[in-house]
């Protein structure tokens, strides 16, 4: 466990909050990012909340299990959690985080809605680091701001039925910390050595089903 969390405490980004064009939830199987993106939109960070993600991962370890697009899940989630229909906006079509950020920089344009000086990404928690470095190439004009849910590596895994899956997606994003700046994905981020070595412990201990 302690490689795993130094892992955790690397990817994982709560960043402080500004008044915002938007929030946008990354789609993912984890529905708590919804329910902290409504939280933000309740506290008057930003007038919408976007939700991305289509019917991606339908056959990998990161598969949601649901017969809808994320988006449409997530928004639902949101109205329960006290958000109007009328300040969100779905984009249902995002497969990857790259498309994330394509993608619904076309939908807010579409509509009419100006993104163009902060912009608030939620993502599940290891995600954040790379949801904010992918952000940097696919809309670099905006200043992003990262948030997710504030919960303990420990907590979370117990949430899940199969906790051993979550790290196996864990590890696979942290490749894809280190790899995808190589192929102009992301930013590139300085990578601690410590960080490195427990990354490739927990690969050589068989957490490699979603390396890239």
């Amino acid at each position: 466990m302690h490689h795993a969390q130094m892992l955790w405490d690397f990817m994982s980004l709560r960043q402080p909050c500004t008044a915002a064009d938007a929030i946008l939830c990354l789609g993912s199987n984890d529905i708590q990012v919804p329910r902290v993106g409504a939280r933000l939109w309740r506290e008057k960070w930003a007038p919408y909340l976007i939700m991305s993600g289509g019917l991606a991962h339908q056959h990998d370890l990161a598969a949601t299990g649901w017969s809808q697009p994320e988006a449409d899940v997530f928004s639902r989630e949101a109205r329960h959690a006290g958000v109007p229909r009328d300040a969100i906006l779905c984009e249902r079509a995002a497969r990857h985080t790259g498309d994330n950020f394509r993608l619904t920089r076309c939908l807010a344009e579409e509509s009419g809605i100006m993104v163009s000086g902060r912009l608030i990404i939620v993502a599940k928690p290891y995600m954040t680091r790379r949801a904010q470095a992918t952000a940097e190439m696919a809309w670099p004009e905006v200043e992003t701001i990262v948030q997710c849910e504030d919960v303990e590596l420990i907590s979370y895994l117990h949430r899940w039925q199969d906790p051993q899956r979550i790290l196996h997606l864990m590890v696979g994003d942290m490749q894809r910390i280190m790899v995808y700046p190589e192929r102009g994905f992301q930013r590139r981020q300085p990578i601690p050595e410590d960080v490195r070595l427990a990354q490739e412990a927990l690969i050589a201990q068989g957490f490699d089903r979603h390396l890239p």
